[in-house]
């Protein structure tokens, strides 16, 4: 089958045909994206942020929705949605080091705001794709990677995190943008400049702490630094948000542990609503939490004994396999709506790294297509849900355990 395949795809006018329809399907999905951005983007925060700059608690007007509107910006903000008919509430999801880093588009109107959302979205999309490129893809051939990337914008999970005003494509953007920091640092180290091996990359403290907005995805992801070595620049960026939350509590004349607290009260109500999470499975159960956390715990150690075996033995293959693992568990040990799965094109890169028999490529694309696809077609109905969940987690749950196989056999090649 895989013979076949290849054969196939060596035809000219095959691939010509498939990069076609694949870019018309894309076209038509970036335009619908950005229409329904620039009518909605209701998960923008906008609000939030913008409360918070007036030295207003936005968590406390997330539980007390009403009262935002006694504010006159707020209120300006609300009334957009609520003149085509729609409902629009506070939904302060974020840690105020987060939310803060959304404050210059405070300095403008809502509408404008909102305009100004989208054409970032853009432009970190095309960000990634430049990023994966020079990254994890980069050894793909330019046809193979046209037609994933192609099929990243024409499904499902981006037009909807484009069009809903989500943070995934910006906070993606910038591991991404962590991560090629890192394999420069790499990169000259191999070349033998000496010296750098205790010197922090500020470049790449920076990229951290800002990719950490959407922490449900990056924060597992940045156990990929773990793997690296890169301790110093993780505990840095995430005590520049420690130094935040604090100045946060000053600003919002609040404690400290309130600043913690609250945001996690305001997104544990959503814990039951996502799409093939561990919550969403369980039904917001604590259970789902417990999971997560054994799970994470299992990641950590994956990428510690990654780390002390990667002496120069382990290279660029485990690069690109284990993103792959953190990628495919990031997406469901902690809530996450479909519109977040688009960054499962990165998973590409495990295939790329080793040789994987058929029926392990025939899995990645029936997992691919379902979530990019088949879902939209049952608008994500249960039942629908509970099956194309089955495929992803037997999915993921076979990577994971081909992945492990594969650091034992570095391990041991590395030995010999």
């Amino acid at each position: 089958m895989d013979e076949f395949i290849e054969k196939l795809w060596g035809v000219k006018a095959v691939r010509y045909v498939c990069l076609a329809l694949l870019t018309a399907m894309a076209l038509v999905s970036l335009i619908q994206g950005v229409r329904n951005a620039a009518e909605l983007s209701q998960d923008f925060q906008w609000d939030a942020a913008k409360a918070f700059g007036m030295r207003i608690d936005p968590y406390e007007l997330s539980f007390d929705t009403q009262k935002a509107k006694d504010y006159p910006p707020l209120a300006g903000f609300y009334g957009m949605f609520e003149d085509k008919g729609l409902k629009q509430q506070m939904e302060a999801n974020q840690f105020p080091s987060l939310l803060i880093l959304l404050i210059p588009y405070t300095f403008l109107p809502p509408l404008a705001a909102r305009y100004a959302w989208i054409i970032s979205n853009l432009i970190f999309t095309a960000g990634i794709i430049f990023l994966l490129r020079r990254t994890f893809l980069k050894e793909a051939d330019r046809d193979l990677f046209a037609v994933f990337m192609l099929l990243m914008i024409a499904g499902t999970p981006y037009r909807n995190q484009l069009g809903v005003g989500q943070h995934t494509l910006f906070s993606f953007f910038f591991f991404l943008l962590a991560v090629w920091c890192e394999s420069r640092y790499d990169g000259r180290k191999e070349n033998g400049e000496k010296g750098r091996d205790h010197k922090v990359s500020v470049a790449l403290v920076i990229c951290l702490f800002i990719c950490y907005f959407k922490y449900t995805l990056t924060v597992p992801l940045c156990l990929y630094f773990v793997y690296k070595k890169r301790w110093p620049e993780i505990v840095i960026s995430a005590g520049m948000h420690v130094v935040l939350t604090a100045f946060s509590a000053v600003w919002l004349r609040d404690s400290f542990i309130n600043m913690i607290v609250k945001p996690l009260k305001v997104s544990s109500a959503l814990a039951a609503e996502g799409g093939l999470d561990l919550g969403a499975l369980l039904n917001g159960s604590s259970l789902a939490y417990v999971l997560a956390l054994l799970i994470m715990a299992g990641l950590l150690t994956m990428a510690v004994r990654l780390s002390a075996k990667s002496n120069g033995n382990t290279g660029e293959r485990m690069d690109g396999i284990f993103i792959s693992v953190l990628i495919l568990w990031s997406l469901i040990i902690t809530y996450h709506r479909t519109y977040d799965f688009f960054v499962m094109i990165t998973v590409l890169a495990f295939f790329l790294a080793r040789k994987r028999k058929g029926w392990f490529k025939a899995g990645y694309a029936v997992t691919l297509v379902s979530v990019f696809f088949i879902l939209r077609v049952f608008s994500e109905s249960d039942a629908s849900r509970i099956a194309i969940g089955a495929v992803y987690y037997l999915f993921t749950i076979a990577v994971t355990v081909s992945a492990v196989r594969d650091m034992k056999d570095e391990g041991s090649n590395g030995s010999s």
